[in-house]
């Protein structure tokens, strides 16, 4: 028999709709991958606790567990061994209001089992329709509050550069980061990137765990070898094209068939796959390969803006790798220019190093309160420096905010004081 009818006879078996959570059973599983079955069977007694309503976000969750990151499958087994040894009506306190939440009898039919993204989408629009969005959000906050944080939480050190090219005054920019932490004015400019290099180096040699370590450049990356660091993952816009043009002619081909719509774009995009967008030719490791297909296909901006994209996976990987050593430089973007010639031409034709700086700025400041969101207070140092110059700002521990050092140091002296 063919392996393809094999698979489709095997999901035809296990396809069962409108069941009940506590119908579960560990057969519902079989075409799960393997370390996402293994994980839906060992916590089948909660999963059978929750309800509807709840029950395929962790599920969905479960499903891509074998192309997630550690810090993702931590963070899901934290909260589901936690909430399985939860007392009876401990649990059933803080599930109550999922089950208090009306579900169409159309939804409650869905093979949530099997596609628990294509439930939670759909949820997601009747909730809003039917005004139960707010308790519903409500519900989640009390619930994912309920679970205790991890109780070591690592030292974290971010890196951004911005600025490249750009010819605006150093004593204009960096001004709102400025305020949380003390401004730097004289560094030695010439010796900042390999001094980055040695800090990122530093800091990331203190844990080789996979995913832990990242620099994400807009453009073409310092030559310093970011990826002999054991945990490092260096990527930059360049070397992921392939899948940025790719995603960019299926955008055109949505556009030109006239259904167009946000809605129906952003289903079009999402249901789009590694293989079809040629992930494969950038790299062969199936975590990085899921990451860098949603970074293009779930996001708004990344396909046609270098910045964009520097912020949007820094945004990601704090969400979901949780890096221990982050950093982003940003590159110039392309100028903006009608929305149709921006599809059509995947190669910028001029460039807005000016307007690249403004992007940057906001977003380091933006990555400094994802940042916040996962480290533990005064165990974060955040380094944002405008290329080329002797300005950077420091935050940390021992960083009084709004002030500003003219003593003349180097990186590795200015993080000892002020971190």
């Amino acid at each position: 028999m063919p392996s393809w009818l094999r698979y489709i006879d095997r999901r035809t078996l296990h396809r069962r709709t409108g069941v009940r959570p506590d119908q579960l059973k560990q057969e519902d599983f079989a075409r799960y991958a393997p370390v996402a079955r293994a994980f839906a069977e060992s916590h089948l007694a909660l999963l059978q606790r929750l309800p509807l309503s709840i029950c395929p976000s962790f599920l969905q969750q479960i499903e891509q567990l074998d192309s997630s990151f550690p810090a993702e499958r931590a963070t899901l087994q934290r909260m589901c061994d936690f909430l399985l040894q939860l007392a009876q009506d401990r649990l059933t306190a803080l599930t109550e209001p999922f089950r208090e939440i009306h579900l169409s009898s159309q939804l409650e039919k869905k093979d949530w089992v099997q596609a628990p993204a294509e439930f939670i989408a759909e949820l997601t629009a009747e909730l809003w329709s039917s005004g139960q969005i707010d308790r519903f959000r409500a519900a989640s906050v009390a619930l994912f509050a309920a679970v205790p944080a991890p109780e070591e939480l690592p030292d974290r050190l971010t890196l951004v550069v911005l600025g490249q090219d750009a010819t605006a005054p150093a004593s204009t920019v960096l001004r709102k980061v400025g305020r949380r932490g003390v401004t730097l004015t004289a560094l030695r400019a010439e010796e900042l990137s390999s001094q980055i290099f040695a800090a990122f180096r530093r800091h990331a040699e203190a844990s080789s765990e996979p995913y832990a370590h990242w620099y994400v450049d807009g453009g073409d990356p310092w030559k310093d070898s970011y990826r002999t660091i054991a945990g490092t993952v260096a990527v930059s816009y360049p070397e992921l094209d392939p899948v940025r043009i790719q995603t960019l002619s299926r955008m055109e081909q949505i556009v030109s068939s006239g259904n167009a719509g946000a809605e129906e774009m952003r289903a079009r995009m999402t249901a789009m796959n590694a293989q079809e967008l040629g992930t494969y030719t950038v790299t062969a490791d199936p975590v990085l390969r899921r990451f860098y297909t949603e970074l293009f296909t779930q996001s708004s901006g990344p396909q046609i803006f270098s910045t964009t994209f520097v912020q949007w996976t820094g945004r990601e990987l704090v969400r979901r790798a949780q890096p221990r050593t982050l950093l982003l430089r940003y590159a110039p973007r392309q100028r903006y220019q009608p929305f149709n010639e921006m599809l059509r031409e995947p190669e910028p034709s001029s460039l807005d190093p000016e307007g690249s700086l403004r992007d940057a700025e906001m977003a380091a400041y933006y990555t400094w309160i994802e940042m916040n969101r996962i480290t533990a207070p005064g165990k974060g140092s955040y380094v944002v420096w405008l290329e080329n110059t002797s300005r950077a700002v420091i935050i940390g521990n021992g960083a009084p905010g709004g002030t500003e050092s003219s003593n003349p140091m180097n990186l590795e002296q200015a993080l000892k004081q002020f971190c």
